[in-house]
């Protein structure tokens, strides 16, 4: 089966599962059925582990305010000692008051005294740093950012480099048909469009999701596959209209030997452009290609121009395939 995880990795891409495989709470079941067994429950769930992980940072001590505990195990007594040294230097050697006046000198000295105390109170000292780290985690939490240790925010600020995932992260996690490659003189775009999808339709799929839709802002009227069959990760197969339709990927029409030359030059441009490409084929001839791309975000250029202003390197670490790698890339200003 194909779960989705985007709720908890960002990830729009299903992850496939098999035997054995370990599910995460909460997460969506994207093929097919799927028969699951419970083995954590309560504070072993992942989401209690990351709320754990959220605690802890807000409780963990930050290395400066490690340093600033260490400096007020030495200022407390240093501020009491300077206090009760002024309340004697006010007590005994400090200038005579005035004949009218309506304070002794030991209650003057002692208002001195709490002078110098209220003035060097350390409070502010040990409070500032962790009151920052509670409010620094607590408004990363809110806004998707995980801090797992108060050090690592303090560190923040010295960051030279950033390395990010592509999709779901500078892209938008939908992917939505760019192009439609048809060599046949047989079919148009709209009937390589129609079959495809009408054998989507029973595909809960990412990029079979896009076809479907792209079909739909064509209002083409689509036609109930029959002898639906899916290989997950690989491609979708259906009869449509009497015709045997195989949606798919070049790597898997090339496993089962169908003749792809006619679109190998095209599969390799759109990847270059940064594109996924899936061949539709119609009683086992390569009729057409279909390029699926997930478009950049809003505010990814912009985004990561700002981290160049700052002196930060971004780097991208993606499991894509190194063309649409590259093509995204340079649309963005990624450096590597």
């Amino acid at each position: 089966s194909s779960v989705d995880e985007s709720m908890l990795t960002g990830e729009s891409m299903p992850v496939e599962k098999g035997p054995g495989a370990s599910v995460i709470g909460a997460t969506l079941n994207k093929l097919g059925m799927i028969k699951f067994e419970a083995t954590k429950i309560g504070k072993e769930t992942a989401l209690a582990q990351i709320i754990r992980l959220v605690e802890e940072a807000q409780g963990s001590k930050a290395p400066i305010q490690k340093l600033v505990d260490r400096i007020s195990n030495y200022f407390v007594p240093a501020v009491i000692g300077i206090a009760i040294l002024t309340f004697i230097a006010w007590m005994f050697f400090g200038p005579p008051l005035a004949i009218n006046s309506d304070v002794s000198e030991f209650t003057r000295a002692l208002i001195v005294m709490v002078a110098v105390l209220v003035i060097a109170c350390p409070c502010a000292m040990g409070l500032a740093t962790p009151t920052a780290v509670m409010v620094g985690t607590g408004r990363g939490a809110e806004m998707g950012v995980l801090l797992k240790t108060s050090e690592a925010l303090e560190r923040a600020g010295q960051v030279k480099m950033i390395v990010m995932d592509k999709t779901g992260t500078i892209t938008k996690g939908q992917p939505s048909v760019t192009d439609i490659v048809v060599k046949s003189n047989k079919y148009k775009e709209n009937d390589i469009l129609r079959m495809a999808a009408s054998v989507e339709k029973g595909s809960e799929h990412p990029l079979g999701e896009a076809i479907v839709a792209e079909a739909g802002n064509h209002d083409l009227k689509l036609s109930d596959p029959q002898g639906f069959k899916a290989t997950a990760g690989h491609g979708v197969e259906a009869q449509v209209d009497g015709m045997q339709v195989l949606v798919g990927s070049p790597r898997m029409l090339a496993e089962r030997q169908f003749d792809t030359k006619a679109y190998d030059a095209d599969v390799s441009r759109l990847q270059g452009e940064g594109k996924t490409t899936v061949l539709v084929v119609i009683d086992n001839v390569v009729s057409g290609a279909i390029a699926i791309a997930d478009t950049v975000k809003e505010g990814s250029f912009e985004a990561i121009r700002q981290f160049h202003k700052m002196g930060i390197k971004v780097a991208m670490l993606t499991g894509d395939n190194k063309q649409t790698a590259q093509a995204i890339a340079r649309e963005v200003g990624i450096d590597q």
